[in-house]
C-alpha cells in the first residue's frame, strides 16, 4: 500500500534541495528559474507535511536543521532512484547519448582527461561533457550533493559518504629555471630546497600540505614567494626565474623537459595516487558508466 502525500511532493523536495544547496531562497529560485514565493511555499509545505523545521532562518542564511540534513540525504537518494527508474525503462541505448558531468582539478582537466574524452567521443558522438575545475573542497561538495557524476582527485582519506577507486600513481618532481641561480644541482637536500624562493599551490590543494609536512618533519620551512592555483602558471613563473616549485610528474610534458631543470624527489617523498571519487548509492547513467570504464576497465559499480 502506498500512502497518499499531499500536493506536488516531488517539486517540494526539488525546491528544498536547491535551497539547502545554495543556502538561499533567492539563489535557489534563480537556479531553478522560479520566483521566490513559489520556493518559499514549497519549503513551508514540506515543513507542514513532516511537522518539523527544516531550516534555521535567524542567521540571514538558510541553514539546515539536523532534521533538514537527514531529509536532504533522503532527497538526494530519492532523485537518484528516479533517474535509475527512467534509465531502466528507456533502455541501455542511453549509453550512446546524454551528458557526463565531472568535477576535478585544473591539472587533471589539462593533462589527464583530454585523451580519454577524445577517444570516448569517437565512439559516443552524442555524449556531451561538463567538466568543472577547482580544489578538493569544491570537488567533494559537488560529488556529495550529486551535482556531478563523479570527481577525480588525490584524496588522502576517504570520508563518508564517498567511494574511491584508484586510477594512477604519481611521483613528485622539483622544477627550476634552466641553469638555475639557486645552487640546486646534483643530489638535492631538503635544506637546500628550503633556502630557494618557492612557488606554492594554495593550501586548499592536497599537494601543499603533503609537501610542507615533509619539510616540517626536518624542522624546515619553505621560502614561499608566490602562490598560484594552476600548474601551467606555476611552470611559467618558474621558467621566468621567480623561483622553484614541486609538482606531480603527470603534469610535466616533453616541452617542460626542454625549458626547465627537473629533479627527482623520490628519495624524499612517496608516491601519491589520484582516483575516481563517487557518492555511495549514486545513480550513474549508462553513458557515465561507459566513460568511467574507458578510463578504468573492469571497475565494479556498487
Amino acid at each position: 500500500m502506498i500512502d497518499q502525500i499531499g500536493g506536488d511532493f516531488l517539486q517540494w523536495l526539488r525546491g528544498f534541495y536547491y535551497v539547502a544547496k545554495r543556502g538561499s531562497v533567492t539563489q535557489a529560485a534563480m537556479e531553478m528559474g522560479r520566483n521566490q514565493p513559489t520556493i518559499s511555499h514549497q519549503i513551508k509545505c514540506l515543513e507542514s507535511e513532516f511537522g518539523i523545521a527544516l531550516f534555521v532562518r535567524s542567521s540571514g542564511k538558510m541553514e539546515l536543521t539536523p532534521e533538514g540534513r537527514a531529509l536532504l540525504e533522503k532527497t538526494i537518494s530519492l532523485f537518484e532512484t528516479v533517474k535509475e527508474m527512467k534509465s531502466e525503462i528507456q533502455g541501455e541505448e542511453l549509453e550512446q547519448k546524454g551528458k557526463v558531468v565531472i568535477a576535478t582539478t585544473h591539472a587533471i582537466i589539462h593533462f589527464f582527461l583530454p585523451r580519454f574524452v577524445v577517444q570516448f567521443r569517437r565512439t559516443h558522438a552524442q555524449v556531451d561533457f561538463e567538466i568543472e575545475g577547482g580544489g578538493l573542497e569544491m570537488i567533494l561538495e559537488r560529488v556529495e550533493s550529486a551535482e556531478v557524476d563523479f570527481g577525480i582527485a588525490n584524496l588522502p582519506e576517504v570520508p563518508e559518504p564517498f567511494l574511491y577507486h584508484k586510477l594512477f600513481e604519481t611521483t613528485l618532481k622539483l622544477i627550476a629555471p634552466k641553469k638555475n641561480p639557486f645552487s640546486l644541482k646534483g643530489m638535492l637536500t631538503l635544506d637546500s630546497i628550503s633556502k630557494a624562493p618557492f612557488i606554492a599551490f594554495p593550501h586548499s590543494s592536497t599537494l601543499t600540505p603533503f609537501v610542507e609536512n615533509r619539510f616540517l618533519e626536518e624542522n624546515l620551512n619553505l621560502n614561499v614567494v608566490l602562490v598560484l592555483n594552476n600548474y601551467e602558471s606555476v611552470k611559467k613563473y618558474v621558467a621566468l626565474g621567480i623561483g622553484i616549485a614541486i609538482l606531480d610528474d603527470y603534469a610535466l610534458t616533453r616541452e617542460d623537459h626542454k625549458s626547465l631543470d627537473i629533479f627527482s624527489l623520490d628519495h624524499f617523498f612517496g608516491k601519491r595516487d589520484y582516483g575516481l571519487i563517487m557518492r555511495k548509492k549514486k545513480y550513474l547513467s549508462p553513458a557515465a558508466k561507459a566513460f568511467i570504464r574507458s578510463i578504468k576497465p573492469g571497475i565494479q559499480f556498487k
